[in-house]
């Protein structure tokens, strides 16, 4: 596998996890972009992509943003040092959408004061160390 790759034990499959974190977890929203995270101390970070066929019909079109969501994410694992299921979407026309606005607004959300201090306050909780990579 390549060393960049976002690496199968990362993704969320079990329909039943996903829908825990769509009914409990906390959710996040700027632009485009919506995080709902739900820790889950002490399992692992794991996270799912939905992409729903109401925002764009064409298959290509939603695999793409797919593909863009994985993407931002592998890059960007450090905003998450907790364990946590994640599930990531988004809320705006995909045919609307282009990687640097995806991108973008997933900074925007992870950056936020929201964001961080719910991180800080899961961390404090569970107690865990943030590693530095």
């Amino acid at each position: 596998m390549k060393e960049n790759s976002l690496k199968k034990n990362l993704i969320l499959k079990k329909r039943s996890d996903i829908v825990e974190v769509l009914k409990n977890g906390k959710r996040f929203e700027r632009g485009s972009v919506r995080i709902i995270i739900l820790n889950k101390y002490p399992a692992n970070l794991k996270i799912a992509f939905l992409v729903s066929k109401r925002l764009g019909r064409k298959a290509v079109l939603r695999n793409k943003v797919k593909r863009w969501f994985r993407e931002i994410f592998r890059t960007s694992k450090q905003y998450f040092p907790v364990p946590a299921h994640i599930v990531m979407t988004s809320a705006a026309n995909y045919e609307d959408l282009d990687f640097n606005k995806l991108k973008n607004d997933f900074l925007e959300v992870v950056r936020s004061e929201e964001f961080t201090d719910f991180i800080n306050q899961v961390l404090s909780e569970s107690n865990i160390s943030v590693q530095k990579e």
